[in-house]
């Protein structure tokens, strides 16, 4: 039984990046790239914190602020916590 590292996961996704972003363009990619998995990083730690800025800040190892300035620049969009209704 083989494990994967993240490295192996990454390699074969970043290069299918690569090839498929690449196309077309002579340059400049790097930050596409970074800017896809930075999104997607905080995306699915925000979910597994159920959207406590807080704990996803500390699990990132970044401040509050940082987070808010990060999910601001990435457009990714703060989601409320449902309330719940008091009383009948």
């Amino acid at each position: 039984m083989s494990t994967q590292t993240l490295y192996d996961i990454l390699s074969c996704e970043v290069q299918k990046m690569v090839v498929g972003i690449g196309k077309g363009r002579h340059g400049n990619i790097y930050p596409l790239i970074l800017r896809e998995i930075e999104r997607y990083i905080i995306q699915q730690v925000l979910i597994a914190t159920d959207y406590n800025y807080s704990n996803a800040a500390k699990m990132l190892g970044i401040g509050r602020s940082t987070l808010y300035r990060r999910m601001q620049s990435l457009e990714i969009v703060a989601q409320k916590k449902p309330t719940m209704k008091k009383g009948p």
